[in-house]
């Protein structure tokens, strides 16, 4: 696995946690930033042909 691989996966996971910790506030704001940033993840890994677990959900459709 690459260092690149790695650094999308721990970010992700990262982006999770900060995620859930948005929700569990209800910030909004914050919900919607970290949404956008997994989305981002989402779209980068699959320009880059990475599986990353928990994406999924922000992947277009």
């Amino acid at each position: 696995m690459t260092e690149f691989v790695d650094q999308i996966r721990q970010r992700v996971n990262d982006t999770l946690g900060d995620l859930a910790d948005a929700r569990r506030a209800d910030d909004d704001f914050r919900v919607q930033v970290h949404t956008g940033e997994l989305e981002s993840f989402a779209r980068l890994a699959a320009e880059n042909g990475i599986r990353v677990p928990g994406l999924e959900p922000f992947q277009a459709a």
